[in-house]
């Protein structure tokens, strides 16, 4: 039930006749074969019905007639309690791990019983539980019977806690009524008939078992909603109407998983009670509201569609477009034929200059008096200026014009350091003269020109060698981090058998002796590793459904127990932790590194 919660226990009150001993069915089988004997009608559900006062629960049997119902309640308890001090009694599975939990925790533990107190005590004594016990109390007190709230209200103001610390384990029908009244924390375990709808609304969980109530208590935590609600979108700020909005988007996203679902259900109606809200009655006003907006919609659909078709009705025909505005598309291709005269004409012009450029080489033998050393176009154009014409053979210069050029050229230019010698063929027609300024100049080009091939090259060569280099360094990265991996799982394990090697040789130190403080912080550390897995497997079932869910993984996995789940969850948690370690002292060392 929502609201309800077994995270902060202090008081525990245990009913005696049907949760700790089976005393209910033996009482059943006498009072059934009894009516056998007579011929009268027996069923369970009449029975259960009838349970939780001893001085009136056989008024509404049908014995009821022929019997005194108190002298018959003293012979059923005598001759029971006979019977079982020669067969020996004892306590219901689950039962003896409950009461040594809630000792460890610390928790007072309240034993109830729907008949007298000394023979609940006689009980617990052949049961061998009495020593673990804190309080025992019958219906025989000055105190109201059930389902009166007397004898609960006793308990939780006799010990000083809260309604919200206090929790009704029951298996009877009128208990429960009590519990629910007292406004305590309730867990229905079914004994002689299954649970019910009134059961299943007002327990916080219902029980097949004592194994399964205390696996409710130890991770009732988890069902704290409000540990859920951060989770889920709903804040403490949210106004019933938001949280209705919440809820709605939250049922479209996982409506095929079951388990979430009740989670989200739960979580919705902890926080609608936290704010006094019925669910069914906001739900009722929410669905109103939206049927009063959807009528209104649909009315302003209807207007506005009404005046659309007014206005279409009023609107003249649209004018037909003029013929002249329509597109008008090329009908030759004189752009095209204009563009190609253009260019061959351009190609014209560039012939004529080059002609220019020979002619002008022809007449004039003189190297050009100035060159711009620095621009490379600048060299060219000088080097092209100084070579003579291919097209007209080259005429010889006077030997004194050659000496005043050599002297002019000496005197304009700088020499150039070891220049190369160029050859040609001897042919008279398609040989080139160059002088000795123009071939240093055309020397140093090329040189330029090898020069930078020669980077290129080596620069290939060494990308070439540094692609290996950078494949082995991936491949020891990836290697690298493949062994902190394995190393992390490994030590993880290790501490996890030294440390149950150690529990097992020292049980005796750790449950009751000198070490028993370091078990308890184990206990808590448990519990972080249990609330680690649960919001990491409640996310990624959420994300994919096929990985369990956490409830799932502790009791429905089909591989191991749920002891052994839980060892699995403090190795998990204890890799976690070493793997945040490894990671953190990666970086300092890098920062070092850099530094």
């Amino acid at each position: 039930m929502a609201g309800q919660n077994v995270s902060d226990l202090k008081l525990v009150i245990i009913e005696l006749d049907g949760c700790i001993f089976p005393l209910n069915h033996y009482r059943y089988n006498f009072y059934k074969n009894l009516c056998k004997k007579q011929k009268v009608a027996m069923d369970r559900q009449t029975f259960y019905n009838a349970l939780g006062n001893m001085f009136t629960m056989y008024d509404s049997l049908p014995l009821s007639s022929t019997t005194n119902s108190s002298s018959f309640n003293q012979t059923v308890e005598k001759d029971l309690y006979d019977y079982l001090e020669v067969k020996g009694i004892k306590p219901n599975d689950g039962v003896m791990e409950l009461l040594e939990y809630l000792k460890q925790k610390d928790i007072k533990i309240a034993v109830v019983s729907t008949h007298k107190t000394k023979d609940a005590i006689r009980y617990l004594e052949k049961g061998k539980l009495y020593n673990r016990i804190d309080y025992v109390i019958g219906t025989d007190t000055k105190l109201q019977p059930f389902p009166s709230t007397d004898i609960i209200d006793f308990l939780v103001e006799k010990y000083g806690v809260n309604k919200s610390q206090t929790l009704l384990i029951t298996s009877i029908g009128q208990l429960l009524d009590s519990g629910h009244a007292a406004g305590i924390n309730l867990i229905y375990v079914e004994d002689l008939v299954k649970a019910g709808d009134k059961e299943h609304t007002i327990s916080y969980e219902v029980s097949k078992s004592m194994y399964e109530t205390l696996n409710d208590i130890i991770f009732g935590r988890y069902e704290d909603f409000s540990m859920y609600q951060s989770i889920l979108g709903m804040d403490d700020n949210m106004s019933p109407e938001e949280l209705h909005s919440v809820r709605g988007h939250l049922a479209d996203v996982y409506s095929g998983d079951n388990d979430l679902m009740d989670i989200v259900n739960k979580t919705y109606e902890w926080r609608l009670s936290e704010l006094n809200v019925d669910p069914v009655a906001l739900d009722d006003e929410i669905t109103k509201t939206q049927q009063l907006k959807i009528i209104k919609q649909e009315e302003l659909e209807k207007e506005a569609q009404r005046l659309e078709e007014e206005k279409r009705q009023q609107e003249e025909v649209p004018e037909e477009l003029p013929a002249e505005e329509e597109e008008e598309l090329p009908l030759d291709d004189t752009e095209e034929s204009t563009s190609e005269l253009s260019l061959e004409d351009e190609l014209a012009g560039l012939e004529d200059m080059l002609s220019a450029i020979e002619r002008g080489a022809q007449e004039n033998e003189e190297p050009a008096e100035e060159l711009v050393e620095d621009d490379l176009e600048a060299e060219l154009k000088a080097l092209e200026d100084s070579l003579p014409s291919l097209d007209e053979e080259e005429e010889e210069p006077a030997e004194e014009d050659e000496e005043a050029v050599e002297e002019e050229a000496t005197k304009e230019f700088k020499p150039v350091d070891k220049p190369k010698e160029f050859f040609f063929p001897d042919d008279d027609e398609t040989s080139l003269s160059l002088d000795k300024q123009a071939t240093g100049e055309l020397d140093s080009v090329i040189d330029k020109i090898f020069s930078e091939e020669e980077k290129e090259t080596e620069e290939e060569k060494e990308t070439d060698k540094e692609e290996p280099k950078k494949k082995k360094v991936t491949l020891e990265k990836v290697g690298s981090a493949l062994m902190n991996i394995l190393y992390t799982f490994s030590l993880s394990l290790v501490i996890l058998v030294v440390g149950l090697l150690i529990y097992t040789s020292l049980q005796a130190s750790f449950e009751h002796g000198v070490l028993s403080f370091v078990k308890d912080i184990y206990l808590v550390y448990s519990n972080i590793a249990n609330a680690f897995m649960s919001a990491i497997l409640t996310v990624l079932h959420a994300i994919i459904p096929p990985i369990p869910s956490y409830a799932n993984w502790m009791k429905n996995n089909g591989v191991i127990s749920s002891a052994a789940a839980g060892v699995a969850n403090v190795y998990f948690f204890n890799t976690f932790i070493i793997a945040i370690v490894e990671v953190v002292v990666y970086f300092i060392n890098k920062k070092k590194d850099k530094e």
